[in-house]
């Protein structure tokens, strides 16, 4: 669930991106996961997929290690791009995903994640990210 008010709009890092539409402070909840927005697919449920949408599952979701599934986001939280200097983090006090700002930010940046903290440079790449 997004908790904030927000833009999708063209990127300098990649594609689309997510934009706040209003000021943020260091440490605003931005966004938590919704048990009726997101999917979670066990391995098996994966592998019983026709390939075309393993690939929709590959290309908008990731592999979740921590509680061994794959996770697909319905919401645009999926438009978060990667940066190495990311706008938002991932709580650790939370387990599912409850990202929270960085530092303050000014309505109309961009807003960014690590995706190191969720996914490794293998699993990445597998998907055809590439983190340079």
């Amino acid at each position: 669930m997004i908790h904030i008010e927000y833009k999708l709009k063209a990127s300098e890092v990649h594609g689309i991106g997510f934009f706040t539409d209003e000021d943020l402070v260091k440490g605003q909840l931005i966004y938590t996961a919704s048990t009726l927005l997101d999917v979670n697919i066990s391995q098996v449920e994966f592998s019983s997929l026709d390939p075309k949408e393993q690939y929709e599952v590959l290309y908008w979701g990731f592999w979740d290690k921590s509680n061994n599934v794959w996770h697909v986001d319905f919401d645009n939280s999926k438009f978060i791009n990667h940066s190495y200097k990311a706008t938002l983090t991932q709580d650790e006090e939370h387990g599912d995903a409850y990202l929270v700002a960085t530092r303050d930010i000014k309505k109309g940046e961009e807003l960014t994640q690590n995706y190191l903290e969720f996914e490794s440079v293998d699993d990445l790449a597998k998907r055809g990210i590439s983190l340079e």
